[in-house]
């Protein structure tokens, strides 16, 4: 396995050129970004009326998450090329044979890293803690009760062992889908490998994990300033937000997703990378 050491300033220049990816094909990247996020949201959907399709359907997400990511992945190299973009290409990564059985070897990792994480959290809360945080959650009783206060410590070491459970999920796929996708390396080596790269370049990937962060925050302070104004028209306001939402979500995850192209590509190489095309007119 052969990777580059990228300097700690290339953190800032990842988000920055992911940023400017949204110039190469905005319209294209837009529509696929916002199947992506439909996509995830179908279990949302049914859960009020079907609680079991919508648990059997998070599982199937799960399974299918990093073949979408790799879809994803595949359309920003495509607007990055300057080729035209189609919905569909979401879907690329499960429409080639041997990467398509790879993509779901890393689901199946995802799955039992997703379930460790829930038997991690109902460990460490215990079972009347959790029983208290299901009821917190399904509204029954309100944060701000004694039986959540008395939880509030328990909660916050299981959040913390969930965020370090959570991390090394992200740090084994942050280059593993590329490495599938691109790359045709296999499922456990990519993994591996993207354990080492990310060790290997801790300091860039420190500093566009924090750079995300801040800007994770700033789009939550503007979405709740925009849904204290929209809560001034009722109903009406509560059906506006929901776009706003859905439009911020799909920002976040291009940025995101180009970040993790442009580090993939800089730390590990490409052979044939052509000059990149002109952009589409939009400033960034």
């Amino acid at each position: 396995m052969e990777h580059r050491v990228a300097p700690a300033g290339r953190g800032l220049a990842w988000l920055r050129q992911a940023i400017g990816m949204l110039d190469r094909n905005p319209r294209g990247l837009i529509q696929i970004a916002c199947a992506y996020v439909l996509i995830e949201f179908v279990p949302n959907l049914l859960v009020g009326a079907l609680p079991d399709l919508a648990f059997a359907f998070s599982i199937l997400l799960l399974l299918l998450g990093p073949a979408l990511m790799a879809g994803l992945l595949h359309a920003i190299d495509q607007a990055d090329a300057g080729h035209p973009l189609s919905p569909l290409q979401l879907f690329e990564g499960l429409r080639r044979p041997g990467v398509r059985a790879q993509l779901l070897v890393l689901g199946v990792f995802m799955l039992v890293e997703v379930v460790l994480i829930g038997l991690l959290v109902q460990r460490v809360l215990g079972p009347g803690n959790w029983n208290v945080l299901l009821q917190v959650a399904n509204q029954q009783i309100k944060p701000d009760s004694p039986a959540a206060q008395a939880a509030a410590i328990p909660m916050l070491k299981a959040m913390m062992a969930a965020l370090a459970v959570g991390f090394f999920l992200l740090t084994g796929l942050f280059f593993a889908v590329p490495r599938v996708m691109f790359d045709g390396r296999g499922a456990a080596t990519s993994v591996v490998e993207s354990f080492v790269a990310c060790a290997a370049n801790v300091l860039p990937l420190t500093v566009y994990g924090l750079l995300l962060i801040v800007g994770l925050f700033a789009m939550g302070v503007v979405l709740g300033i925009v849904a204290a104004v929209l809560g001034l028209f009722g109903a009406v306001g509560q059906l506006l937000i929901v776009p706003v939402i859905v439009a911020m979500g799909v920002l976040w995850l291009l940025v995101s997703a180009s970040g993790n192209y442009l580090a993939w590509r800089e730390v590990f190489g490409r052979s044939g990378a052509g000059k990149p095309p002109p952009r589409a007119g939009i400033l960034v």
